[in-house]
């Protein structure tokens, strides 16, 4: 909507693509749609807009100012691969030897690749490599991905960046997770994996999940 009014627009996201916990869902109420039925076009349109600029996997570091003049320190953090020549093609996950990493997406409900993509419709469509599951970080050993990508996306030298921007407002959307289950096995969640919490059950229940 702001970018519409013709104001200037950067999406700072944490993760690898836009979406949120609303892209983990499987159905909505009422009317029981898809959530990515709706999500997803709405990506898209932010990933096109000229006005939207998405700085995935990113993090806001400092905010200095006042409304009107905020100064605003992003880091950038390194995903190993080049957002301007990835092309999605997954050829990369697919030759991955490293494939017991805890698909967060899925609420660790199953494992990825140490390369991946969060999910089939993720925006940015970039893979992004898990630095403390890559045995190219791990042992010096390996680069698979890097010698079967055909557009040479793979950068292991990748470093943080920063990058300092000036805001005249900033909207602030924490979503939300989980509470830890740690203290609460009153319901038996850590003894009997029939016990499950609900963005489980979306993800089990959804056909892009863990189970297909």
């Amino acid at each position: 909507d702001i970018a519409e009014a013709g104001f200037e627009v950067d999406i700072v996201e944490k993760n690898a693509t836009i979406g949120g916990r609303m892209a983990q869902l499987d159905k909505t109420f009422p009317t029981l749609d898809c959530s990515a039925c709706i999500l997803t076009p709405k990506m898209v349109d932010c990933a096109q807009h000229e006005n939207i600029d998405i700085l995935s996997y990113s993090e806001v570091e400092d905010v200095k100012g006042f409304v009107g003049n905020f100064q605003v320190k992003i880091r950038r953090k390194a995903r190993y691969v080049d957002e301007t020549k990835c092309t999605g093609c997954k050829l990369c996950m697919e030759k991955c030897p490293s494939k017991k990493g805890l698909n967060e997406f899925n609420m660790n409900l199953n494992t990825r690749t140490a390369i991946h993509i969060p999910f089939a419709q993720a925006i940015p469509n970039v893979a992004v490599i898990d630095s403390t599951q890559c045995l190219k970080f791990k042992t010096g050993k390996c680069g698979i991905c890097q010698k079967f990508c055909e557009v040479g996306a793979i950068d292991f030298t990748q470093q943080d960046t920063f990058v300092e921007r000036q805001y005249g407002a900033i909207v602030v959307a924490t979503g939300f997770k989980p509470i830890a289950l740690d203290n609460f096995n009153e319901f038996g969640y850590a003894d009997n994996k029939d016990v499950i919490t609900s963005l489980e059950l979306e993800r089990l229940m959804n056909a892009a999940g863990p189970t297909n």
